[in-house]
């Protein structure tokens, strides 16, 4: 007799399932699917310029439009949050945020960390050991400014940084004042973010030596991992159809953009 209950109830919830299915077809309404959100850092204002911040005020820097660009192509919602520097790896650690933009040659551990997955190389960027001109063949190599003072920004990576004395300053500009006013014979800056604030302050740099050049990559919590795939084929896809490189372009940027091996 239990049993008889049983199919009947059976029958009974799937018959209400397939009216409801019928339903939903007939209205040309589509189940819903739950929307995914992913948080990423664009540190605080004025920074890392034109990456995280735009030179143009009241416009979207590189980072922020690449994740639109993805975000149409994969339907995966992007949020930007903005941390300090030296708060941004903690939050990202903590689950705070989902992702960063980075480059692994500035990473004394690579890619060896179990806690992240990294996408397919987006664009190349430079990193260089600025002086003011009189003392660029002081440095012609990194290796230079090892056991010596050397502007830094707090909360940056630097691969080699047990190699020096980070002077470390809040940003790109007091960085570069810093070296304008000698309070220390070195820096190392990003190169365009370098010559943007030289412009600017009206100040004479030398890109001295190449300190760590790579690409700038995703790199994702691994607990978000399942979306690595359609985030990289959404890489590849803005790569191959020009839309990358007018990005840069639009940026005043002619990176290269590396093929994925």
């Amino acid at each position: 007799m239990q049993s008889n209950k049983t199919n009947s109830w059976f029958t009974y919830v799937l018959m209400l399932c397939s009216m409801y299915l019928l339903s939903v077809k007939a209205h040309g309404e589509e189940p819903k699917q739950e929307s995914v959100l992913l948080r990423y850092d664009l540190g605080q204002q004025g920074g890392w310029i034109p990456y995280q911040q735009s030179a143009q005020r009241g416009k979207l820097g590189i980072f922020e439009e690449v994740t639109l660009l993805i975000q149409e192509l994969t339907g995966i919602e992007f949020e930007a949050v903005h941390f300090p520097p030296k708060r941004a790896e903690k939050a990202l650690l903590d689950g705070l945020v989902d992702f960063d933009f980075v480059c692994l040659e500035w990473l004394k551990e690579g890619r060896s960390s179990a806690q992240f997955v990294y996408s397919n190389p987006i664009f190349n960027v430079s990193e260089y050991v600025v002086t003011l001109p009189e003392n660029a063949a002081a440095v012609p190599d990194r290796s230079a400014i090892y056991n010596k003072p050397v502007g830094t920004i707090a909360g940056y990576f630097y691969v080699d940084d047990d190699q020096f004395k980070r002077m470390d300053f809040l940003n790109e500009e007091s960085l570069l004042l810093g070296l304008k006013h000698q309070r220390f014979t070195s820096i190392i800056i990003e190169k365009e973010t370098a010559k943007y604030w030289a412009k600017l302050l009206d100040i004479e740099i030398s890109f001295a030596a190449p300190h760590t050049l790579g690409s700038i990559i995703i790199r994702l919590r691994d607990d978000k991992r399942e979306w690595l795939p359609i985030i990289n084929q959404a890489i590849e896809t803005i790569k191959e159809s020009g839309q990358l490189a007018s990005l840069l372009e639009k940026h005043g940027i002619k990176a290269e953009i590396p093929a994925t091996q």
